[in-house]
């Protein structure tokens, strides 16, 4: 009974973190909200990651590629976009061209 407190203690520790994490979205979740507010509702599409980079901690840089299926008989439309996500939140989005040569690293040299 005597380490019946200090065990609910410890073991508040281990869940605590994983409980403030879950409460984040993850950054594929806001990805896909992002793609299905673009398209209509009732279309098909995907995403694909091109490219990412973290400068800083809670902000994350995307290079995305989209694909729209709306019926059976049009092609596919593609489209590319460079999101900024921080702190589990989009914060802008691009839309650039699909042969645009992105380089989402900094332009710093690695020592």
């Amino acid at each position: 009974m005597r380490y019946l407190p200090m065990t609910a203690f410890l073991l508040s520790l281990l869940v605590a973190p994983s409980v403030s994490e879950s409460a984040q979205p993850s950054f594929s979740s806001v990805i896909d909200q992002f793609v299905s507010q673009v398209y209509p509702k009732g279309s098909r599409y995907f995403w694909i990651i091109n490219d990412r980079t973290s400068e800083v901690s809670n902000e994350i840089i995307v290079d995305i590629n989209t694909e729209l299926q709306v019926n059976s008989e049009e092609n596919p439309q593609t489209h590319r976009f460079l999101l900024l996500l921080s702190n589990g939140k989009l914060i802008g989005a691009q839309k650039i061209s699909l042969g645009a040569k992105v380089d989402c690293h900094s332009d710093e040299k690695e020592i």
